[in-house]
Parts: C-alpha cells; sequence; structure tokens
C-alpha cells in the first residue's frame, strides 16, 4: 500500500504474482472551532474491496459515498478538538476555584499551629500539622494543574532574561527542606553560570529535583549537587543514594501523572507532575532534563541549559 501511495497508482505487492489493486487515497482538512485549517487526514482503502462492499461506486473516488465516510471522520475529529478543549476549561476553573478556599484553610490552620488562636492541646496540635501537611499537598497539586494547563495551551512560554544559574541553585538548595539524615553537598564552581530564562520558574524546577532526592531517599545519604560548564552549555547534576528506579519504570519518568509507586515509595507523597513539568519547562529554553539510576542505590538527574551569549552576560554582571 506505502508503495502504491508513493507512486500515485496501482502496483503489485512485493513478491507475490497476485493482480494489481487500486488504492483510492484522499487528504482531508480539518478544522478547529475558529474555523482555521490545523490538521489533514489521510484516508487510504483499497478501491476494488470497497467496490465489492458497495462502499465506493463506480464514479471513482469523488463519489458521494466517500464523501460521506468522510465527512463521518471529519465530524468526529472535530468532536474530539471540542472535547479536549472543554477538559482544558473546566481544569482551569476547577482549579481556580479551589483556589482560594484552600488559601483561607491554610491560613487559618497556620494561625492555630503558631497559637494566635490561643493554646492547643498536644493532640489538637498534632492533628493540625498534619492538616496543614494535607493542604500543602494540595496546594501543590492545583498549581501544578495550572501550569499543566498552560502548557497546554502555550501560555507559560518562560521569559529569557539573564539568569545566574549558581545563584539559583543556591536559593533552592536553602528552600529545601532536608533532615539529620541527609547531607547536601553544593558543587557549583567559581563565578557566575549566565543562562537565559525566568528565575522563578528555574528556582522551581531546581527545588522539585533536590526535594524529590531528599524525598526518595527515605534512609538518609548525601544528596550531591554539582553544576559543570562546557562550551555552551551549562549543566546541573542532582545525585542521591536513595531507592533508585527500576530500569522498566524509567520510561514513565516524564510522563503526566508518572508517579512510580512500590512497595518502598507508597507511603511518599506526590502528585505524579512535578517532573513533567520541570522537563517540559527547561525544553522550552532550549535545555532537557534526563536521569539515570540504579535500583536500590540511587539516580542522578542533570539538568542541562544554554549557556547564555556574551551580550546577556555583559547584562547579568553590570
Amino acid at each position: 500500500m506505502q508503495r502504491a501511495v508513493g507512486r500515485g497508482r496501482a502496483v503489485a505487492p512485493e513478491g507475490e504474482t497476485a493482480p494489481a489493486r487500486a488504492w483510492d487515497g484522499r487528504v482531508h482538512p480539518v478544522r478547529d472551532q475558529e474555523d482555521r485549517i490545523d490538521r489533514a487526514v489521510r484516508v487510504v482503502r483499497d478501491a476494488a474491496e470497497a467496490r465489492e462492499r458497495g462502499a465506493v461506486r463506480d464514479d471513482g473516488p469523488s463519489g458521494p459515498d466517500g464523501m460521506d465516510e468522510l465527512s463521518s471522520l471529519r465530524l468526529r475529529l472535530e468532536r474530539m478538538t471540542a472535547l479536549d478543549k472543554l477538559k482544558s476549561d473546566f481544569m482551569n476553573l476547577t482549579t481556580h476555584e479551589l483556589r482560594s478556599p484552600l488559601a483561607i484553610v491554610y491560613g487559618y490552620l497556620s494561625m492555630m499551629e503558631s497559637g494566635m488562636l490561643g493554646d492547643l492541646a498536644t493532640e489538637l496540635r498534632e492533628a493540625v500539622t498534619s492538616s496543614i501537611q494535607s493542604v500543602e499537598l494540595m496546594m501543590q497539586l492545583v498549581t501544578e494543574l495550572v501550569e499543566m494547563a498552560r502548557l497546554d495551551e502555550t501560555r507559560l512560554d518562560p521569559t529569557r532574561d539573564p539568569v545566574d544559574l549558581t545563584g539559583v541553585v543556591a536559593e533552592a538548595a536553602v528552600r529545601v527542606e532536608t533532615s539529620d539524615r541527609h547531607r547536601l553537598h553544593l558543587d557549583l564552581g567559581a563565578g557566575p553560570a549566565p543562562v537565559l530564562g525566568d528565575r522563578g520558574q528555574l528556582l522551581r524546577v531546581f527545588a522539585n529535583i533536590i526535594d524529590n532526592a531528599i524525598k526518595y531517599s527515605p534512609s538518609g545519604g548525601e544528596i550531591g549537587v554539582r553544576m559543570r560548564r562546557a562550551g555552551r552549555q551549562v549543566a546541573v547534576d542532582i545525585r542521591d543514594q536513595g531507592l533508585g528506579i527500576a530500569p522498566s519504570d524509567m520510561d514513565r519518568l516524564f510522563t503526566r501523572f508518572g508517579r512510580i509507586v512500590t512497595a518502598a515509595t507508597e507511603g511518599i507523597g506526590g502528585t505524579g507532575l512535578g517532573l513533567y513539568l520541570c522537563r517540559e519547562l527547561v525544553r522550552r529554553l532550549g535545555g532537557d532534563v534526563t536521569a539515570t539510576s540504579v535500583e536500590g542505590e540511587g539516580s542522578t538527574f542533570t539538568v542541562q541549559l544554554p549557556a547564555a551569549p556574551a551580550g546577556a552576560r555583559a547584562r547579568l554582571t553590570s
């Protein structure tokens, strides 16, 4: 069939003496809700077989029955496009409506925990602390859902201002909570490492990856953060000595809701969106996020970004 489509005429099957077959092919435009052509669908079928079934008339591929089939396909694609937009609109509305009540709940719980609303019994204080952690997880999920929706609609394109990546990584490491079991070791080299990007978004990227390294190292160990400057690239390796990832799970690592749940990780909180968003944001800056891992020994996540050109470096240091 591929040879018939490529040559635009009937051909005999390769390696066989079967009679030549005629193929009926069409390219059909599909329009979006603003009546703009945004994709095309190619339909190729065996015309002789279709005629035997009565699906195509003898007046050729432009017969009315063929048009009915293509019109049906177009209608189904248009419905799928409309459903996808409806899903996106619903997600935007839902997450927007959740933000305000969650912020109010979080505020009152924080006031209770701090004692601003009076002293609490030990049992009640523990319940408040647990509730705050749950609300924080919900607020994180809402934020990530909003960012995912913006990515889908290309409304989350990062700005490209000169940013010192050394300072961003150092601040991200300070923001992340560590325990006595973990040792956070930074090796950022000497001097600034200018890149082009949005400082706030890059800060969230590195905080997320460093936080993951800590969470998925429940027994503790060293979390190493090392910066490398190689020509036109700046790379940051975040290495842990934690649980590691099985080879069979690596393909799901950067997918939406691709949280890997095993007997060892089921008690670790997370939404499964963080790494997906990190990689998408870095890729929009011309970089990438990759990972290597050995199950039971730990993982290394590498963030690569293009170094800023000389003119941008001058603006950063001035």
